[in-house]
């Protein structure tokens, strides 16, 4: 089986709100789960593995949330380089993998994203370093975007993701309210009787 991204967008929107964090903040994570999907990168892991962490304390400890630091690049909050090859400390950040939508999309499209193991070359294509805990991360400005335009092809989940399909589900289902017979009685569903 397999979901298209609009599905699994749908789901990490839910999920995160799920896990306890704002709908804005979920609305950030969808749009970085299907970023990262689109271009064949393992955005629903980065954001399962989050989330456990996440959902575990309430809170995603000392590091940054890889989704407040990046709603804070986007709407231009937070300081970027200004020079070409000039580094910029972002701190210690949670799931740096859902960060890199954040960064690829900064005017003018040429920041990169650097954690540890990366040094001057490119992450190896699943940016795996990436996915689970935290790590130091800089902010570069380069003359090139960090991942092609070119790999933004992919148009659905494959299923191997099935067991972060699955996590996902289970925090999005905090979200849904119980049937009560007093919900019944106000209208909800077709009431105490079925008469249709």
């Amino acid at each position: 089986m397999s979901w298209s991204l609009g599905e699994t967008a749908a789901l990490a929107l839910k999920a995160t709100r799920g896990a306890g964090l704002s709908w804005g903040l979920a609305e950030e994570a969808a749009g970085a789960v299907f970023w990262l999907h689109q271009r064949g990168l393992p955005g629903i892991s980065a954001l399962c593995g989050y989330l456990d962490c996440y959902g575990a304390a309430g809170t995603a400890g000392d590091a940054a949330c890889p989704l407040v630091l990046g709603a804070a690049l986007s709407d231009g909050t937070h300081v970027v380089p200004e020079q070409l090859g000039e580094r910029i400390d972002l701190g210690t950040v949670s799931a740096p993998l859902l960060l890199l939508p954040f960064v690829a999309t900064i005017p003018p499209g040429t920041f990169w994203l650097i954690a540890p193991g990366d040094g001057d070359a490119a992450p190896d294509p699943w940016h795996s370093g990436w996915l689970r805990g935290s790590a130091p991360c800089q902010l570069q400005r380069g003359t090139a975007a960090q991942i092609a335009g070119t790999r933004a092809g992919h148009t659905r989940l494959p299923d191997r993701f099935a067991c972060c399909v699955d996590r996902l589900t289970d925090f999005a289902h905090r979200t849904y309210a119980p049937a009560t017979s007093q919900s019944r009685l106000a209208g909800a569903g077709a009431g105490l009787t079925d008469n249709d």
